[in-house]
């Protein structure tokens, strides 16, 4: 039981930290501290339903129906695209206008639409937590379970210690050159995640 919960904490670690998109969002966010602890709840039940429906076999729906992959991917793509050319824009403007955009408080249900597409239209999501994680899963047969509850708390170390210890940062808000830079940043990771799924 102890090696199929180490098993799956370290292998969900691994795979939670990949995910580019989903990160930089919750990083924007808990600088701004703008409804951190819903979207880390979301993110945490988001990889706790796909892990578990991965378990029980939902994942040969992915490679049955390649279709559905395909779709999401190219939506993801475009969503992706952007997003990285509304943070270049940004970074471009003046001082006062990069501090201005920077503060901007998203609306409640805008921030939900881009947490939830960051997570269930990128495929990588998909395809690390319902089809990988699912499959690792079942390997460790009647203590898959156990291996599926590491996995979920890997997810919870992670994405409440990323909002936490970016919330410590947030005085830097008032530097329009960090949220330049910063801005550019997230452009640059949200584009190099685009293409990687541009080329699954």
């Amino acid at each position: 039981m102890l090696a199929a919960a180490t098993s799956g904490f370290v292998m969900g670690g691994t795979l939670i930290i990949a995910v580019g998109a989903q990160n930089s969002f919750l990083i924007e966010q808990s600088m701004k501290r703008q409804w951190t602890t819903l979207f880390v709840l979301l993110f945490i039940l988001s990889d706790a339903i796909s892990i578990s429906l991965g378990a029980m076999g939902f994942g040969l729906l992915l490679q049955e129906y390649p279709m559905l992959v395909s779709i999401t991917k190219w939506a993801g793509v475009a969503f992706l695209l952007w997003i990285a050319f509304n943070k270049i824009k940004s970074s471009l403007a003046n001082d006062a206008l990069v501090l201005e955009m920077a503060k901007k408080q998203l609306s409640f249900k805008k921030a939900l639409l881009i947490a939830l597409a960051v997570t269930w239209l990128n495929p990588h999501f998909y395809l690390d937590t319902l089809l990988l994680m699912g499959n690792l899963a079942s390997q460790w047969q009647e203590n898959k379970w156990w291996f599926v509850g590491g996995a979920i708390g890997a997810s919870v170390v992670w994405f409440v210690g990323l909002s936490t210890l970016t919330a410590r940062f947030a005085h830097h808000m008032q530097r329009p050159n960090f949220w330049r830079w910063f801005n550019r940043l997230n452009a640059a990771v949200l584009g190099m995640v685009s293409i990687q799924l541009a080329s699954l």
